[in-house]
Parts: structure tokens; C-alpha cells; sequence
């Protein structure tokens, strides 16, 4: 019989065996705890001002005798005397329960009272049943109470100890997928043609895996490494709209107006060669994927550089942007109420902001200003001293680089007006149906975020899910464009994205040299990531959400709900796995 119901089942019948002499010990174990203070259980204690005894035991027996109630006649109906010389009293107690309290000095009777304190002390522990009911019913009800109070602990700890058994389970899930040989047929594989190059392997609907022995891979220490990812769950909620409020919620201007969803376990695929290495967790399931959201919109930004919507990253932003018409679902209700009111959105219309170019907002280095969706810029990630949010100089664009969603969104609506269709659309035909992805990733916007562009609504999707939406996506998908990445834009023998926008990507920022366009953060100088090659780059997003791409190893990792502090030690602990 397991422990767990064995103690169940101890609860319920040990409870139901002890309960009368337990409720006996409870109630007069209460009674015993304010016995000094309650006179109905002992007697108050009266003081003198003499605490050195000089009475007489013919004295102390008199006074006894004279108290009819204690139906003293002799010594044989004392029980005890307690001197308290601190006190300057002396308590005789009698065989039928009554105190009675003298002065030292003289015998004087300060106070006569029954005392029930001794009848309850005996009703506890027993004793007032007989000796018999003592050593046979309080005795073993206390050792059930002992087994009770030890299972209860058992039982609390219980889930715990599930949840790490649950995980140790998964992770070895994962190590047998991992040990277990693919059978390769190399004899009737077909070989490549001399003189041509073979094109390398991408997956089509269903994702071919590997034995990690077969990648060059060593099993055991991906095993640990995938375990040990695992035990380093990310601490905050797994509720994305509570982790909000707890973090970005409480910025000004905080409040959540895009879709949250609730996480699921620790996630993660890894890929070498193309092939399917190593999964665990919940790769199918869909979730937030915060900022790595940014890398889907640089790359939409690219495939209009590749087609000439945009001419030039270098070119400002501005001159690109058709006037942009809010949505309005209903016409004012008085003609002429909304009269001398912007009817447009125009995010460049400063002299700073009309000398932003595209390649400034694709690298954080622009310093735009102003108000989008209900978001001034400044209210992202504040600076500490609020005096300088609304009247500090601007930073000329290029020269300083700050992370800054509301910049990301301009972005997004910019590329939205030069696609003049929503971006998810342009994902979807251009990206993700080429290289096989799901029908399950959604691209959300805020709330308030729509537009009305020839004559649709369309909502402009945001860069992340600093307040809600972004890119929802499952870790399959991300692994599918990680590959695409790692393969420099091309899917097989089709290019998806041309081979000047991923160098421009994987090109430094000269203010952030960790960093190339959103969302690629690069290993210059082993600064990002001191485990990995300097080559590595990555996709990254909250929670912590990460794509890692190694090139030079063919390598890419998917790995999600992990520990920030942890992921480089992780990567370290892979890395170390390859031969």
C-alpha cells in the first residue's frame, strides 16, 4: 500500500478512535493554559509582606480544621503544603480539593477555594479514569496523535515532492526519448550527386528526430542539461497578467490593455543539424512569447526592404507614412462636436522624430518622443528621477540605445502603413506558411490599437507583451524560425529573407554592440552569453523566452519559463554536451 493513502487512511480512523480522549486532552489542556488567571480553576494567590515561614504544624493543621468545607480532621486528609516564602504564604491542599492559603507570619487564612486545577490536570492525562484507562486509552491516543501530527507533515509536503518526482519524471521522459536510437538506413540513403551541394535538411510537417548520439551529441549530458533547466523555472507567476502587475503593471501609465495568458511548464526544444535532438515540457503548447515578438517585426520590416517598400533603412521614417485615421466605431453624436480635434495619428511630428530613419528604430537608438496607444515613452522602464521625464533634452537618433516598447509599437505601426495590410497577414504569407509552421500563433495588438486603413479596420499588432499581446506561439514554431535565422533567411533551397537584412541584423549597434536589429542580441565579445561562442546570437523575450542560435555548432535552442541568471550556465551545460 502506498505511503500517501496509508496515511489517509491513519488520518480518518486514528482521528475517529482518539476523538473522545482527545477532545478530554484538548479542552482540559485550555482550561490548564489559564489556570493562573480564571480563580474557578485555581485560586488566586494572595501575598504577604513576611517570607520567612514561623508557624507551627499543630498552627497549619488548625487552621485546616477550621475551614468546614475541607473536612479536614487529621494529617491524613492533607495532600500537600506549598510554602512560596516570595510570597509569604503557605497553601494547604487538601484530599478533597480545597486551598486554602496562610500568612506566614501568623497562620492567618488569606482565602479558602476549591480547587479544580488538580481534578483537571488528572482529567488529562488520564489518570482521574484509573490507571487502567491511563496506560491503555491516553497512552496510545498520544502516540496516534504522534502518528497523526508525523503523516500530516507527510501529507503537507506531499504536493512538493510530487511536483519534483513529476519533474525528475519528465526530465527522464526526455533522456529515454533522447538514448533511443533512430535507425538510419545509410546504405539506402540517397546520396548527392558529385558536383552539387547538399541542401541541408529542413523539416516539412512532421519534424524529424534524432538520436543525440547520431547529432554527436552526448545523451547524458543533455540530460542534465535539460534537467537542469527544469529545476530553474522562472520565480515569477505563471499567470502573465498577474507577473504584469507585479513588474511593468506598476510603471505609470501600467495598466494592462492587450490579451494576457497563463504559461504552462518549463519548455524546450533543441536542434542540430535541423534534426530534433531533444524536447521537453509542452513544445505544442501556445503562450506569450513577450519580446522575442520584436525579432517577427524586424523581420516584416525587412521583407518590405526586400520588395522596396522601404528604399532605405537610412532614409527617415516619415517620409514613408501615409496619414494614419483612427478607428472610430460611430460617428460623433453632434455634428461638429469633434471640430478643431486631430483627426489623425502622426508620430513624427517633431522636428526630432522627423530625423529618425528606420535603421535608428530597428536598433533602439532613435530617442523618439511622444504618445501612442495611451503610452507616453517615457513611462517605459521611467527613469528614476520623475523631474526629467517630460523635460529632459533629446538624445540625437543613433547615439544612445534604450529599450523602449513604445518605440517598438511606432515601429510596428510604420511598417503597417507601408504594407498597408496587417502584419500578421505579411508573417503568415511570407514567413511562417513557407517554412511550415502551425495554424496555431496569433500576433495580437492592443485594444485600442486599430486603425482604419483603405477603408478596413486593421489592428496594429504590438512589438511584445510589455501590456498584454504580442506574439502567442508554441515552441515549435519559435524553433522553425530559429532555423530560418541560423540558416541566414533561406528555408531548403527557398530565400525567405534576403541576405542583406541578416547581415544588417547580426551587424552590432555602435551604441549597444550586444545588440543588432530588435530582437537580435549578439555575443560580441562573449558579453551577452560568456558560455557560448562569440558567433551565437539570439532571440529573446520575458519570462525568460529565449531562441539561441549557434551557427557555427548548427545548433539552435528553444527555451522557455527559465530563470534569467540561469540560462548561460544552461547553454554552457549544451554547448558541453556537443562532440
Amino acid at each position: 500500500m502506498k505511503l500517501s493513502i496509508l496515511s489517509r487512511r491513519l488520518h480518518r480512523w486514528g482521528a475517529i478512535a482518539v476523538g473522545l480522549p482527545f477532545l478530554v486532552v484538548i479542552a482540559s489542556g485550555l482550561l490548564l493554559q489559564v489556570k493562573k488567571q480564571v480563580p474557578w480553576v485555581q485560586p488566586a494567590e494572595q501575598r504577604t509582606d513576611v517570607p520567612v515561614p514561623g508557624l507551627a504544624w499543630e498552627t497549619i493543621l488548625a487552621a485546616a480544621q477550621a475551614v468546614p468545607q475541607a473536612a479536614v480532621s487529621g494529617w491524613e486528609d492533607i495532600d500537600r503544603l506549598d510554602v512560596r516564602p516570595s510570597k509569604g504564604i503557605v497553601k494547604v491542599i487538601t484530599k478533597s480539593r480545597w486551598e486554602l492559603q496562610l500568612a506566614l507570619a501568623d497562620g492567618a487564612v488569606l482565602q479558602t477555594a476549591y480547587r479544580r486545577s488538580d481534578l483537571i490536570e488528572q482529567l488529562h492525562d488520564g489518570s482521574f479514569f484509573g490507571d487502567a484507562t491511563k496506560l491503555w486509552i491516553f497512552l496510545p491516543s498520544g502516540l496516534v496523535v504522534f502518528a497523526l501530527w508525523l503523516t500530516g507533515l507527510y501529507l503537507f509536503f506531499l504536493p512538493m515532492l510530487t511536483k519534483r518526482k513529476r519533474a525528475r519524471l519528465k526530465a527522464a521522459a526526455s533522456l529515454l526519448a533522447l538514448v533511443l536510437p533512430v535507425a538510419l538506413d545509410a546504405q539506402n540513403a540517397p546520396r548527392t550527386p558529385r558536383g552539387t551541394a547538399a541542401t541541408p535538411y529542413v523539416p516539412a510537417a512532421t519534424w524529424e528526430r534524432r538520436a543525440p548520439s547520431a547529432m554527436n551529441v552526448d545523451s547524458a549530458k543533455l540530460a542534465a542539461a535539460i534537467a537542469f533547466a527544469v529545476q530553474n523555472e522562472a520565480r515569477a507567476p505563471r499567470d502573465m497578467e498577474e507577473s504584469h502587475y507585479r513588474s511593468f503593471g506598476r510603471e505609470p501609465f501600467g495598466q494592462g490593455i492587450g490579451p494576457f495568458k497563463p504559461r504552462g511548464e518549463p519548455t524546450g526544444v533543441i536542434l542540430r543539424g535541423g534534426y530534433v535532438v531533444a524536447s521537453w515540457g509542452e513544445p505544442d503548447r501556445v503562450d506569450m512569447t513577450h519580446s522575442v515578438t520584436k525579432s517577427f517585426l524586424s523581420v516584416v520590416t525587412g521583407l518590405a526592404f526586400d520588395r522596396g517598400l522601404v528604399r532605405s533603412v537610412d532614409e527617415p521614417v516619415h517620409l514613408s507614412q501615409a496619414p494614419t485615421y483612427a478607428l472610430r466605431l460611430q460617428a460623433p453624436s453632434e455634428p461638429g462636436s469633434t471640430y478643431g480635434r486631430a483627426m489623425f495619428i502622426d508620430p513624427w511630428n517633431t522636428p526630432h522624430n522627423r530625423s529618425i530613419t528606420w535603421d535608428h528604430m530597428l536598433r533602439q537608438v532613435s530617442d523618439w518622443e511622444g504618445t501612442l496607444w495611451g503610452k507616453p515613452e517615457w513611462a517605459d522602464r521611467p527613469a528614476q528621477d520623475a523631474s526629467t521625464w517630460t523635460t529632459r533634452a533629446r538624445n540625437a537618433p543613433g547615439s544612445v540605445y534604450e529599450y523602449n516598447d513604445v518605440r517598438v509599437n511606432v515601429l510596428a505601426l510604420a511598417a503597417t502603413n507601408v504594407w498597408r495590410r496587417p502584419l500578421p497577414d505579411v508573417l503568415d504569407e511570407l514567413v511562417m506558411s513557407p517554412i511550415g509552421a502551425s495554424r496555431t500563433w496569433r500576433w495580437n495588438g492592443y485594444d485600442n490599437a486599430w486603425i482604419t486603413l483603405d477603408g478596413r479596420a486593421v489592428q496594429v499588432v504590438s512589438g511584445g507583451g510589455h501590456w498584454g499581446g504580442g506574439m502567442f506561439i508554441n515552441a515549435w514554431d519559435m524553433a522553425r524560425f530559429g532555423l530560418l535565422t541560423q540558416r541566414r533567411g533561406m528555408w531548403g533551397t527557398q530565400r525567405i529573407l534576403s541576405e542583406e537584412w541578416v547581415t544588417r541584423s547580426l551587424t552590432p549597434t555602435p551604441a549597444q554592440p550586444t545588440y543588432g536589429y530588435m530582437n537580435w542580441f549578439l555575443n560580441t565579445d562573449r558579453k551577452w552569453m560568456p558560455s557560448a561562442p562569440a558567433s551565437a546570437f539570439g532571440h529573446v523575450g520575458n519570462g525568460t523566452n529565449l531562441v539561441f542560435v549557434a551557427p557555427e555548432q548548427d545548433l539552435v535552442i528553444v527555451v522557455r519559463w527559465i530563470e534569467n541568471r540561469a540560462i548561460d550556465e544552461f547553454l554552457g551545460m549544451v554547448l558541453g554536451a556537443l562532440r
